[in-house]
């Protein structure tokens, strides 16, 4: 008798102990995280491409226009460390509540006060500022909320989808933004309060593990100083400051190419091909991001960065002898095919070396530097691609991804991951 119920604890163990993991697509908790950004990245990707009309439309001003587009990238840029300190201090599913609510409402103003004939520059700026600070605190809250839903072995796998859902955003909401827009004007920003509205909803129903409060809202450190801690912990870590370095300066370049892409389509009368040019590139990161969760178990983290750096440092150039339009596009969609793989190994392994109670820092300080990076490229783009003519433009980015490759090829930081991380990678 004792020994039937000894093997039939043993059974049981071993059933417990090889219990199989449950996939992404059955993970409760993570589909309602995926799905909350979903809604919320595309209406402000639909929202972001209807502020410039908007105040076109009622200013002639393309000064005014663009004053609306740095608003929401200045308030994102400017929360981005705030908001991760402050991630690291309160309940994260708070956080994004709160965040959405507060765009929802934001919006839903804006909206009546659009419908209502009466939307001041002012109101306008304001709605945006509010949009980017929310912006801001659920991506950081989002991010350092992945790894407390989904197991560690699958973290790679759902930051890699996480990449596809941007693209997707991307592609699908500015053309859903200007649809909308050319129906009514109120329509853009009257269904950015309904999705932020549904994403709030969504958000109820998400169980997270128990969350204490990180530190007291009294406490003497302080929110400048938890944020200042952040930092010294982010440039103390030699493969941190090498990896985001690394990124900074790639999408840097890449989003200036974009824009220099668009630029050389109007000068060559493409101008009808402007919109293919964002979806090509688009489609290449979507691509790619469905393409990530096995090329991660088949690239280390160096073969990644390196294929991904000299890959773009050889296929740029061709933007100087190749016709401006769908070809761009195509090139800029193949440049970036290896960035979502990249990213996920990148990002998994930064969230797990992370401690949880640093991850809205660090999450916060990676979104302020990729912020900087993709309003500074643009301009440096627009500027040599109008002072300096094309192949000027074109070989600048390319130096500069050349640059990139020789440090990511060199790099004693990366070459260890890959070297003591590779096994893990192929484990997961």
């Amino acid at each position: 008798m004792t020994e039937r119920a000894g093997a039939g604890t043993a059974r049981d163990s071993g059933r417990t102990a090889k219990a199989p993991l449950r996939p992404l697509s059955r993970n409760r908790a993570y589909n309602l995280l995926w799905s909350s950004n979903v809604l919320s990245q595309l209406g402000s990707q639909a929202t972001l491409f209807a502020y410039p009309l908007l105040v076109l439309a009622m200013t002639g001003s393309v000064f005014q226009a663009s004053l609306v587009e740095f608003a929401v990238a200045a308030s994102r840029m400017a929360a981005g460390l705030p908001a991760g300190a402050l991630t690291d201090r309160m309940p994260r599913k708070r956080v994004l509540l709160v965040s959405e609510m507060a765009r929802a409402l934001a919006l839903g103003a804006l909206a009546v006060a659009i419908a209502a004939g009466w939307a001041p520059l002012a109101l306008i700026l304001a709605v945006a500022v509010v949009e980017g600070v929310a912006t801001a605190l659920f991506s950081v809250a989002d991010q350092a909320l992945l790894p407390q839903v989904v197991p560690r072995s699958q973290l790679s796998s759902a930051v890699a989808r996480n990449t596809a859902r941007y693209h997707v955003a991307t592609i699908v909401g500015p053309g859903l933004g200007g649809v909308l827009y050319n129906v009514a004007r109120v329509l853009p920003f009257g269904a950015q309060a309904v999705t932020s509205l549904a994403a709030f909803g969504t958000l109820l129903f998400l169980r997270t593990p128990e969350e204490r409060e990180r530190s007291a809202p009294d406490d003497a450190q302080g929110l400048w100083r938890s944020t200042v801690t952040g930092l010294r912990w982010l440039c103390a870590n030699r493969l941190l400051r090498v990896t985001v370095g690394l990124t900074m300066g790639f999408n840097a370049v890449f989003s200036g190419l974009l824009l220099v892409a668009i630029g050389l389509a109007q000068q060559d009368g493409a101008g009808s091909q402007v919109g293919a040019i964002g979806a090509l590139t688009g489609a290449g990161g979507v691509l790619g991001a469905l393409a990530a969760p096995r090329l991660r178990l088949r690239l280390s983290t160096y073969s990644a960065v390196t294929l991904l750096t000299w890959g773009a440092t050889v296929l740029v150039p061709l933007l100087a002898v190749l016709p401006a339009g769908y070809v761009h596009g195509a090139v800029l969609g193949c440049v970036v095919f290896l960035a979502p793989t990249a990213s996920a190994i990148i990002t998994t392994h930064q969230m797990l070396i992370t401690p949880d109670e640093m991850r809205g820092r660090l999450a916060g300080a990676i979104g302020v530097s990729l912020g900087a990076a993709s309003a500074l490229g643009p301009v440096a783009g627009g500027a040599l691609l109008e002072f300096s003519g094309p192949t000027v433009t074109v070989l600048a980015a390319t130096a500069v991804l050349a640059l990139l490759a020789l440090r990511a090829t060199v790099s004693g930081a990366i070459r260890a991951h890959s070297d003591g991380g590779a096994g893990g990678a192929q484990g997961e």
